[in-house]
C-alpha cells in the first residue's frame, strides 16, 4: 500500500514532448533534450526515421551503423537530438550533441548530421550548428568552449576552417598542432572508442567507421576547394575520419552567425520551403505524429 508522501508524490512524465521552434524560413526544429527518458516505443519510431534519412542524405544503407549506436546506448547518451522539418512537418534531417569534459573543459560533441538532397543548399546544417551552438555558449559567453567533431566530408571540414580561421580550427597546415588541441583530440577519441586509430600528427582516425558493411557515401563528397579535396583524397580512407578539434566563443559564433544571415538574404526560399512559419502549433505529418504529441513551442 503506498504511503502518503509517496501517493502524492508527482509521476514523472514519461516520452517529454520535443521543443518545436522556427530553424530558418520554411523549416522548423523538433529537439529533445532528454532522449534517454523515452519510451522503447518513441526510441524505436525515431531510430526508423533516422535510419531513413541516412540512407538518401548520404546515398548509402548505413542501417548496420545505427542498430549499432541503438545498441550502445546512443538514447541514453546523446545530450540532444532534433529533426529538421520542412513546412509540411516531413523530417528532411537530423543532428544532435554530447555535452563532455575534455582536458578539464566544457566542450561539445557534435554527432552525425545530414539533410537529404532535395533540401540541400538551403543552410539548414549551418542553422542547426547555430542553433545547437548558440544554446550551448550563452552558458559561458566568455570562456567559450572546444567543439569536437568526427567526419569525412571534406565540405564539412571546409565550412568551419573557413568559418573560424586556422588559428581556432585544428588540424589545418597554416600551424602545428597545439599540445591542448592533440589532448582533446585523444580524449575525444578515447570517449569514442577510436583512441589505438587516432594519428596524433595529422588527427586522422583509422578505421573509424569500421561499422559500415559498405562505403559511408554512395559518391565521394568534395568541398569544392582542390587544396582541402586533394587533402581528403592523399590522406583519409574510405572507413577514415579526419577528427577536427575547434575553440569557440560568443564573438566568434555571433560573426558566423552574421554571416550566416548575410548569404541567407542572397539565397532564394526553397520551392518547398513556402513562407517562414512564426509561432503556432507545428503542422502534423504522418511521419512524425506520434512524437510531436504536446510539442513545446
Amino acid at each position: 500500500m503506498l504511503t502518503r508522501d509517496r501517493a502524492l508524490r508527482p509521476t514523472p512524465a514519461l516520452d517529454p514532448p520535443p521543443t518545436v521552434r522556427d530553424l530558418c524560413p520554411g523549416y522548423r526544429i523538433a529537439r529533445w533534450d532528454s532522449p534517454a527518458s523515452l519510451s522503447a516505443d518513441r526510441r524505436e519510431r525515431l531510430h526508423m526515421i533516422l535510419r531513413g534519412l541516412a540512407a538518401r542524405a548520404f546515398g548509402a544503407d548505413h542501417s548496420a551503423y545505427w542498430h549499432a549506436r541503438i545498441e550502445g546506448g546512443f538514447f541514453d547518451r546523446v545530450t540532444s537530438l532534433a529533426l529538421i522539418l520542412d513546412h509540411g512537418g516531413v523530417p528532411v534531417g537530423w543532428g544532435g550533441y554530447h555535452r563532455l569534459r575534455l582536458d578539464g573543459r566544457p566542450a561539445l560533441y557534435l554527432d552525425a548530421t545530414g539533410v537529404v538532397p532535395a533540401h540541400r543548399r538551403t543552410g539548414l546544417t549551418s542553422a542547426l550548428m547555430t542553433h545547437f551552438l548558440t544554446r550551448e555558449i550563452r552558458t559561458r559567453p566568455l570562456r567559450g568552449m572546444d567543439v569536437v567533431m568526427r567526419t569525412r566530408h571534406p565540405a564539412v571540414y571546409a565550412g568551419w576552417l573557413h568559418g573560424l580561421g586556422p588559428h581556432r580550427v585544428f588540424p589545418n597546415t597554416r600551424r602545428a598542432l597545439p599540445a591542448r588541441v592533440r589532448r582533446v583530440a585523444a580524449e575525444a577519441a578515447d570517449w569514442l572508442g577510436d583512441g589505438p586509430g587516432l594519428d596524433p600528427d595529422t588527427l586522422v582516425v583509422r578505421d573509424a567507421y569500421r561499422v559500415f558493411e559498405g562505403d559511408v557515401y554512395g559518391v565521394r563528397p568534395r568541398s569544392g576547394h582542390s587544396d582541402i579535396d586533394d587533402l581528403f583524397a592523399r590522406t583519409v580512407g574510405p572507413k577514415d575520419a579526419l577528427m577536427v578539434v575547434a575553440h569557440l566563443d560568443a564573438a566568434a559564433l555571433a560573426r558566423c552567425a552574421l554571416a550566416r544571415a548575410a548569404r541567407s538574404r542572397v539565397r532564394r526560399m526553397p520551392a518547398l520551403g513556402g513562407r517562414p512559419r512564426r509561432g503556432g502549433a507545428a503542422p502534423v505529418h504522418p511521419d512524425t505524429a506520434d512524437l510531436l504529441t504536446a510539442a513545446r513551442p
